[in-house]
């Protein structure tokens, strides 16, 4: 009986141990104008054992944001060509699938996994979720075995263009009336 208590106590340690590992947003939630173009990283965090590689396929609101592009640091990535991939993007249907990082190198604890940029395309008010999940092609592991990350979504919102661009622009306007007169008298 003390032996399958001993027993239970270590798989529950262990079982919380692999899911300390997290991938997640640099910033969970982000604030952009219309039209703006802004980048966010996705990182993994809490890492305790050296990272083989892993992936994700990210899912958004594509009448909110687009993803113009997806960039890999290949120096914490070393694995080459065939083991990094920005994955494909799919505006229409608010999708990148298959981001996928791997190292032979030591990659533990707090990392980048890729720098994603995004336009936002919405008017004001606008809220599109930023939904991870792993790609099942490439599971995140270490030493050949499974890590199962907690992922962790986050939101973009368009912010209107704040006051003090709509009154420096009426000043810059009034400005310009007033020496166009000042020149044609």
């Amino acid at each position: 009986m003390k032996k399958i208590k001993i027993l239970f106590i270590a798989t529950l340690l262990f079982s919380s141990y692999l899911n300390a590992a997290t991938i997640t947003w640099d910033t969970v939630n982000s604030s952009s104008f219309g039209g703006d173009i802004f980048n966010l990283n996705v990182v993994g965090t809490g890492f305790a054992s050296n990272v083989d590689g892993g992936g994700v396929d990210l899912s958004f609101d594509s009448s909110v944001v687009n993803v113009l592009s997806v960039t890999i640091d290949e120096l914490v990535w070393d694995f080459g060509g065939a083991g990094i991939n920005t994955g494909t993007i799919d505006n229409v249907a608010g999708t990148v699938n298959g981001i996928m990082v791997n190292a032979l190198s030591a990659v533990t604890g707090d990392f980048t996994v890729a720098t994603i940029q995004f336009q936002t395309i919405a008017g004001f008010g606008s809220t599109s979720g930023l939904t991870l999940t792993e790609y099942a092609l490439n599971p995140w592991a270490s030493g050949g075995s499974a890590i199962n990350p907690t992922f962790v979504g986050g939101n973009v919102s368009v912010v209107p263009v704040p006051a003090a661009v709509w009154l420096f622009g009426s000043g810059l306007i009034g400005l310009i009336v007033t020496a166009r007169r000042k020149y044609t008298a």
